[in-house]
């Protein structure tokens, strides 16, 4: 079976051009054409309107507007046909400005022999399906993320209803039975409780990270000094209650998304704080490599083994029961989420009781913010 026939509309202001196109795209065994003759850029937009264009073939000069004020005019269409610019100038500021606007391909004339203006056809009209297809996949997956982050909402909704039922009514049990139950049964509702409380942090850990995959912000310029002041607020209660020295150096500007930004430092910090025996004294420190920042967080806690680096990026692996340090086993893969989301990249390096340090990049845009270190 042969190809579908292409509709052909040739907007060129020299009949001896339409004619020797023709001559050139005529029916083939594997593909047959029809043409619109278009012999200005006015007529020709006209009649992009008010057909079903397959292709455009577009001459740079006509008689009333050039070829670039043509091609803007149907690039407004947003499922504009493909689009080949002619020229009999060949120069690469026509070029670069048709492909610019949104042409698919770019031949002089005085190359446009019969396989090079069927090839430069066949190859625009079909990057053109490749466009739309891939542009299809977009929007599909885009609805597909929504809906997978509508049902995430969701779940997390009603599983945490019932654990909230259920600790109010263990907590009831014992508030309205503390005479008659024994130190067993007391336990026993304890760790119940202590149960639905674990499960209700682990869901909320989960949509955390489901967030992160899920929510794309636009970028902004954002201060990492101001996101580091978020931080220790956030922080507040921990910090005082365990004495933590926290410092940082002149921080920079980046293009970011400022929320998942401040849960990144957030949750390497909170980990600093937790997975430290002694005063916690955490360093958050940047500079400059080459087109990046390189942030680092410096801890003096318990450190990691080195069979363990690279478990601790990976959801739910966790190096410690709950009984030694509380917590998901999610906080590092939302951190490493949140890096990838941005194009960085995050490692650690630590010594079992010699700290820790968590060094992660992102693009750099502006010199260094003259904030002052703390």
């Amino acid at each position: 079976m042969g190809k579908m026939p292409l509709t052909v509309l040739i907007i060129d202001d020299s009949r001896e051009d339409h004619a020797l196109y023709h001559e050139y795209l005529e029916d083939t065994p594997e593909r047959a054409y029809h043409f619109i003759d278009a012999y200005s850029g006015e007529e020709g937009t006209t009649l992009y309107h008010r057909h079903a264009v397959d292709c455009v073939l577009l001459d740079y000069r006509l008689p009333d507007i050039d070829g670039l004020e043509v091609l803007a005019r149907l690039s407004k269409d947003h499922a504009v046909a493909p689009v080949v610019m002619l020229t009999g100038e060949g120069n690469e500021t026509v070029a670069a400005g048709a492909m610019k606007i949104g042409s698919q391909d770019y031949l002089p004339k005085r190359v446009a022999t019969a396989p090079a203006l069927r090839r430069a056809v066949e190859n625009a009209v079909e990057r053109r399906r490749l466009t739309q297809r891939m542009e299809s996949y977009r929007r599909d997956l885009e609805r597909s993320n929504q809906d997978l982050e509508r049902f995430v909402s969701v779940v997390a909704h009603d599983l945490k209803s019932p654990l909230r039922a259920i600790t109010q009514h263990l907590q009831l049990v014992d508030a309205n039975n503390r005479d008659t139950l024994d130190d067993k049964s007391r336990q026993s509702i304890g760790f119940a409780v202590g149960g639905a409380d674990r499960m209700r942090r682990l869901i909320d850990a989960l949509f955390e990270f489901a967030r992160a995959g899920f929510e794309k912000h636009p970028l902004a310029l954002v201060d990492c000094n101001q996101v580091l002041v978020g931080v220790r607020s956030n922080l507040a209660r921990d910090i005082e209650e365990r004495g933590a020295i926290i410092t940082h150096d002149a921080l920079p500007f980046v293009m970011a998304d400022g929320m998942q930004l401040m849960q990144l430092l957030q949750n390497l910090i909170g980990n600093a704080l937790k997975f430290c025996k002694e005063r916690p004294e955490i360093h958050v420190s940047a500079r400059r490599n080459g087109a990046a920042w390189e942030f680092s967080v410096r801890d003096n806690g318990i450190g990691i083994p080195r069979a363990g680096r690279d478990k601790i990026f990976t959801i739910f692996k966790r190096l410690h029961t709950d009984e030694e340090y509380e917590g998901s086993g999610i906080g590092l893969a939302i951190c490493e989420r949140v890096v990838k989301n941005h194009g960085g990249s995050i490692r650690v390096d630590s010594e079992p009781g010699c700290g820790s340090t968590f060094t992660f990049t992102l693009a750099a845009t502006e010199p260094m913010s003259e904030g002052k270190a703390a």
